[in-house]
C-alpha cells in the first residue's frame, strides 16, 4: 500500500478499491489450504491483491485479467469518489508492484474484460466520453481459461453487479479443477455486497452442488 502510495496515489483511494487488512488475511489463509499451482485473479486493479497471492504463493502460475482503465475513469466510475487525476492504468502500477516484490516471471497480465463489458449505459457514456476505445478491451475470459486452465485457485473482484458476477461465474466454473475453489471479494451486507451475493444465488441456482461460504467480506465457492 506504502509503494503505491509513492506512485501518486491516494492511500484512501486504493483503500476504497483494494482488500482491507483483514481481507489479505482471509485471502492468505483460504489460498494457503492448498497446493494451488495455477490461479487466476480477475479485477486487478492496481495489484494490491495481487501481491498478496504473489507473496503467499510463490510457486504458484498466476493470470490476471483487469479490464486495465485509468485509474482517474475508475475513481469516476465509483460511488466514492476521490482528488484522482492520474492517466495511468491499472496494469502499469501492477506490474511495478510485481517488479517491486521481484517476482513479475510467475504473472501473466492480460488487458480486457472476462465475461461482460460494461452493464449499464451510463457507465459506459462515462468511459466513451473519457476517450477510452472499447474495441482495446475485447472479452477475453473464455480466450485466457482455454489457454491456462483449468485452476485451481480463482479470485474474483470484478464488476459486482448481480448479472455481472452471475456471468463470471458461470463461465469461470467450467474452468475451475473439481476441488478447486472461488473466492469472491466484497461479500459484505451494503449494497454492493448484496449486489455479488444475488449474483451468487443465481449461479448456485444453476449449480446446486456447489457451496457458499462467508467470512466478512469474503465468500468463496467450492
Amino acid at each position: 500500500m506504502s509503494f503505491l502510495s509513492n506512485q501518486g496515489l491516494e492511500r484512501e483511494f486504493i483503500e476504497n478499491a483494494s482488500v482491507k487488512l483483514d481481507d489479505a488475511e482471509k485471502l492468505i489463509n483460504i489460498s494457503r489450504q492448498k497446493n494451488h499451482q495455477k490461479i487466476l485473479e480477475i479485477g486487478t486493479f492496481v495489484g494490491v491483491s495481487t501481491a498478496v497471492l504473489g507473496l503467499c504463493l510463490p510457486e504458484s502460475k498466476i493470470v490476471c485479467v483487469d479490464a486495465d482503465l485509468p485509474v482517474e475513469l475508475l475513481n469516476l466510475l465509483c460511488v466514492k469518489q476521490f482528488e484522482i487525476k492520474n492517466k495511468q492504468t491499472h496494469l502499469y502500477f501492477v506490474e511495478k508492484v510485481l517488479k517491486h516484490f521481484e517476482f513479475l516471471t510467475i504473472f501473466t497480465l492480460k488487458r480486457g474484460f472476462f465475461s461482460c463489458g460494461f452493464p449499464n449505459q451510463e457507465d459506459l457514456d462515462k468511459v466513451v466520453n473519457y476517450g477510452i476505445n472499447l474495441e482495446d478491451r475485447e472479452i477475453i475470459g473464455r480466450e485466457v481459461c482455454e489457454e491456462y486452465g483449468p485452476f485451481d485457485l480463482a479470485f474474483l473482484d470484478a464488476d459486482h453487479r448481480t448479472e455481472a458476477v452471475k456471468q463470471d461465474l458461470t463461465l469461470l466454473s467450467s474452468y475451475i479443477k473439481p476441488e478447486g475453489t472461488i473466492i469472491l471479494h466484497d461479500v459484505g451486507l451494503d449494497y454492493w455486497g448484496q449486489q455479488v451475493r444475488q449474483g451468487v444465488e443465481l449461479f448456485l441456482k444453476e449449480h446446486p452442488q456447489k457451496k457458499f461460504n462467508v467470512e466478512g467480506e469474503i465468500g468463496f465457492i467450492s
